[in-house]
């Protein structure tokens, strides 16, 4: 024998579904009194942070970007791309006048340079754009695979001094260092006035730290993804890496901007 099913019947029924509606609003004033917010309208999320730079110059700056030179050992990727993400993300930089990839190109057939390669060939070409000053990129390492790694290095070469002479103290800091006796100007056309260089490594924790505050000004508040769309994809990791690059490089003309 099955087990006994409860039949209603057909006023029964009714009386159901009557008692519906009142049992609905009875829970619902339940729930107030408990202090539960049961409202579906969803609240419209704070604006996101965006993870700006500022220059470190007292007046607006022009720089040119250099073809990025690969260094990694891989050669399934453009590095001129690395170039164009670099840009974009300088362009963005307050107070900071940034000339793409392709006039640096047009700059270079017309001088006959087919790679810079040296500091007269860099002051060369930013010269020729009048441009204060050529950024060089380099990729030191480069692995998609999530999750992804990206190595680049950063080389400022100048046409002028555009600030005044830093203090020995600040010269130690971003690298260039003066001998006793000896011309500056000279020492600073042999080398970029700065020069940084990192490896970002998303195994890191520090690293996607960083991935997470630029996220946050990138992407959709209550997105699921966040940093996560950036590790899946290189193209986006590579302007992740661009951006903490230029600001890394914008510290340290900081530094030597102001002796400290």
């Amino acid at each position: 024998m099955g087990p006994s099913r409860l039949v209603f019947t057909e006023e029964q029924q009714v009386s159901v579904r009557q008692w519906k509606p009142l049992i609905a609003s009875f829970a619902c004033l339940l729930l107030a009194s408990c202090g539960l917010d049961i409202s579906f309208n969803k609240k419209a999320p704070p604006p996101p942070t965006e993870y700006s730079l500022g220059t470190p110059y007292a007046d607006v700056r022009t720089l040119a970007i250099a073809p990025a030179v690969n260094l990694s050992g891989v050669r399934d990727f453009d590095p001129l791309t690395i170039s164009d993400r670099l840009f974009e993300e300088m362009h963005q930089v307050a107070g900071l006048q940034v000339l793409p990839l392709n006039k640096t190109l047009i700059a270079m057939t017309k001088l006959g340079i087919r790679s810079i390669d040296t500091p007269e060939a860099a002051q060369a070409v930013a010269r020729e754009m009048a441009a204060d000053g050529l950024i060089i990129p380099a990729v030191t390492a480069y692995d998609p695979y999530n999750p992804p790694t990206l190595g680049m290095s950063l080389q400022l070469y100048t046409t002028r001094n555009m600030v005044a002479r830093p203090s020995a103290e600040a010269r130690r800091i971003d690298g260039t260092i003066i001998a006793n006796g000896e011309d500056p100007a000279a020492a600073d056309a042999r080398q970029p006035v700065s020069a940084v260089s990192a490896v970002f490594d998303a195994h890191n924790q520090t690293v996607l730290r960083e991935l997470r505050d630029y996220a946050a000004g990138r992407t959709e508040y209550d997105s699921a993804l966040r940093e996560q769309k950036f590790l899946l994809d290189m193209e986006q990791y590579s302007r992740f890496v661009c951006h903490a690059m230029a600001r890394r490089l914008l510290e340290v003309e900081r530094t030597r901007v102001t002796g400290r």
